[in-house]
């Protein structure tokens, strides 16, 4: 019994010793920020979870500038951006509509440039936003106060002091806050600033990630502070006598009795001076909590409803002037074009727009998210790494325990974690939970060490649970790569599949062995270059390969990589054909196709064969790609994502807008060009003609088209685009394209 204690009480100093350590070292991965990309997907989680449920003031309302409403106006006024006679339109429409305020998320901080009129004169476009604006009384205009890097170009505009007028009416004195670094700003030009109730800056701060979850309530510009566009409508609210950032929070002085329905406290017990208080992170950030139902207005609907107003029809209005009764309405965009879709917590293409409202219905609410704060991490990994070695080490049921414990109380956790996030509580999830897998993990090392279990009863324990795949990767990599390639991930990367041409004819002229050795010579220089631009190779299929880059090594230049791996296979195949022809065969040619986009990376498979392999729309897309190389009698095609990527390192021609099997909306798909082809001047001359030939094309100017195209092959007498083109123009000369005609191409095959 003695014995028995003793070894008891050895095993609970040892599992104090784990979790102590194990506590050490998972604090200072957190601290050293290494968990905060997967912590901030972690929030985005709970974030997307209860923004469903989740409904903004009654008193906000957004109007949006979406695709209908760019579609609608581009017969009528242009492209974007319209003239600003129609912001003013609306305006005015807002102003008799009743609305308690209106925020444009849309930058104005030129003057309108109007062929014949004088410098220094409002063109009358912009006179109608002024007059508008100052009219209605309750504008608040979009501004920006940014860091630019400083280079040749930019030298001047860099740390210029803004206009005495602009600061001395919007500029709040802010205590206690830090200096920034802010070195540039773009501001409302000045009559409009005149006109406006007040102004508001609209950039917000992405994190590490790319993705858009905070903001700084002010911003601080050569010694003032400016508040964001949703606080700008607050401060008129809220009047505050005094503003101050406190660590944690900032804090707004106000008088008691005028700011029904805010959420004031008191500030002392026998003081009518009441403060609202908003709460901060560590760096003195706002996280923002998201809604997920605005039910925005079409601006389409609001300018139809406009235009029947000024024609005298007052009945069956698309959208009611009531709508906007006492209401803070936002205005900004969703349409690709305006260049305002974020990543935020909701998803890839969050409307700017919708953050600002969001910060404004978080503070008259005070709907606030609050973070926990590292030391109760850091409380948390412990207790969790105490309990979980204790109850590990004391247990005789090692199987029950060393696999219940631990999933039991990550669940309690996450669970509770999402329970106390609903709340408004943000506990952070990943780095207490990877201090239960560590702890599992060194709990179950321990009992491997004092009880003769070697390593190979390990695995063969561990393999009644996971595929040996798996295995393999759970003795290789930490807990939470395995845990991301099971269950897989949502990563942006870029694809490539390359083919063979006719291999099925050269397949018929040799004999098997030989079609083998071909083959193998070709598929192993291929996979040379992918390994050497430091790609995965997915698969061959068949003579075809798959690979992709972004995984599992995460490379910002992926598509850069892709693209030179391609052009690399045309000139391993070139050096490949050389010793073919040696042989008295004939040359293989190759089509490559490529594409950049969010896909599905993971473990793949059944329970007895997984594949580390990609999956999604846009795998399929590549693939597309591949086939049209064919019909364009290209080497390489590239989509528009994927030229994106690598347009500033790359030079490449444009090719065509096409319609592939399986997708609604044309993709404009690219060449990539290679030095090899050409010298520089027939480069550029290639890249121009093709360029203006398809410009022309798109406007219907066919005769045009076909100069610039007939010009192509003048220069490259083989060229199969040059001459698809020469014969669509002749088509459309015979056959005018309908009035919806949008130079989209409908392949009728991959």
């Amino acid at each position: 019994m003695t014995a028995l204690l003793s070894f008891k009480r050895k095993k609970l100093v040892f599992g104090a010793v784990i979790a102590l350590i194990t506590a050490l070292m998972v604090n200072m991965v957190f601290y050293y920020g290494l968990f905060d990309e997967l912590e901030l997907k972690a929030f985005d989680l709970r974030e997307r979870y209860f923004s469903r449920s989740r409904r903004p003031a009654d008193e906000v309302a957004v109007i949006l500038i979406d695709e209908a409403s760019i579609r609608t106006m581009n017969p009528v006024v242009g492209r974007w951006p319209w003239p600003r006679s129609l912001h003013a339109d609306v305006v005015d429409f807002l102003a008799m509509s009743g609305a308690k305020a209106v925020l444009f998320d849309i930058l104005f901080t030129e003057n309108e440039r109007v062929f014949g009129t004088p410098k220094g004169v409002l063109a009358p476009s912009d006179e109608r936003l002024v007059e508008s604006t100052a009219s209605a009384g309750n504008v608040y205009h979009a501004a920006q106060i940014v860091i630019d890097e400083e280079d040749e170009y930019n030298k001047s505009l860099l740390n210029r002091p803004i206009p005495n007028d602009f600061s001395g009416r919007f500029s709040v004195e802010l205590k206690g806050a830090p200096l920034s670094g802010h070195n540039n700003y773009y501001i409302p030009f000045k009559e409009l600033y005149t006109a406006s109730k007040g102004t508001g800056v609209v950039e917000f701060l992405p994190d590490s990630d790319g993705v858009y979850r905070r903001t700084k309530l002010f911003r601080h510009y050569r010694g003032s502070f400016y508040p964001v566009l949703p606080m700008s409508p607050l401060l008129d609210i809220i009047k505050p006598e005094s503003i101050r950032q406190e660590g944690d929070r900032i804090v707004f002085g106000v008088q008691e009795g005028s700011q029904a329905g805010l959420p004031l406290q008191p500030k002392t017990q026998n003081s009518k001076l009441k403060t609202l208080e908003v709460p901060l992170q560590k760096d003195g950030s706002y996280l923002i909590k998201m809604y997920g139902d605005f039910k925005p207005y079409s601006m389409s609907g609001v300018l139809a409803s406009i235009q029947k107003i000024k024609m005298g029809e007052l009945e069956g209005l698309p959208v009611s002037p009531d709508e906007f009764k006492d209401k803070v309405v936002f205005i900004g965009g969703s349409a690709v074009g305006i260049e305002d879709l974020k990543p935020s917590s909701l998803g890839s293409n969050t409307p700017g727009v919708y953050l600002h409202a969001s910060v404004y219905s978080n503070i008259i609410r005070g709907d606030f998210l609050r973070y926990t704060g590292p030391l109760i991490t850091s409380l948390s990994i412990l207790a969790l790494s105490a309990t979980v070695t204790i109850a590990i080490l004391w247990s005789r049921n090692i199987i029950y325990y060393q696999l219940g414990v631990p999933f039991l109380l990550a669940f309690v956790y996450i669970s509770g974690s999402f329970w106390w996030f609903r709340h408004n509580i943000v506990f952070d999830i990943v780095a207490p939970t990877i201090s239960i897998v560590i702890s599992w993990m060194g709990s179950f090392a321990f009992l491997s060490i004092t009880e003769g279990k070697d390593k190979r009863k390990i695995k063969k324990m561990l393999s009644q649970y996971v595929s040996p795949s798996i295995l393999s990767m759970l003795i290789d990599k930490s807990p939470e790569d395995v845990l991301k390639a099971e269950v897989g991930t949502r990563e942006r990367l870029t694809i490539l599949f390359s083919d063979i041409r006719g291999f099925t004819s050269i397949s018929e002229q040799f004999e098997a062995e030989k079609v083998v050795d071909i083959l193998n010579g070709y598929l192993s220089g291929m996979v040379d270059v992918i390994f050497t631009h430091e790609g995965t190779l997915d698969k061959f299929i068949g003579d075809a390969i798959m690979a992709f880059w972004g995984a599992p090594i995460r490379v910002k230049d992926h598509g850069v990589r892709a693209v030179e791996t391609a052009i690399d296979m045309m000139r391993q195949l070139e050096v490949y054909n050389e010793g073919l022809k040696v042989k008295g065969m004939s040359p293989l040619s190759i089509g490559i196709g490529i594409n950049t986009g969010d896909v599905i990376l993971g473990n793949i498979g059944s329970e007895k064969k997984l594949d580390y392999t990609v999956i999604g729309d846009n795998v399929n897309l590549a693939s597309r790609m591949e086939g049209l190389t064919k019909e364009y009698g290209c080497p390489i095609l590239i989509t528009e994502s994927t030229y994106k990527e690598v347009q500033d390192m790359i030079r490449c021609r444009v090719v065509d807008i096409v319609r592939v099997k399986g997708k609604r909306k044309g993709i404009k798909i690219f060449e990539p060009l290679s030095a090899k082809k050409g010298g520089e001047g027939l480069f550029e001359r290639v890249i121009y003609l093709s360029g203006e030939g398809f410009d022309y094309y798109l406007d219907k100017d066919w005769e045009r088209a076909k100069e610039k195209y007939s010009e192509l092959l003048l220069l490259k007498p083989d060229d199969k685009v040059g001459r698809i083109f020469l014969e669509r123009c002749e088509e459309r000369k015979v056959n005018e394209a309908p009035e919806d005609w949008d130079g989209v191409y409908t392949m009728m095959r991959k």
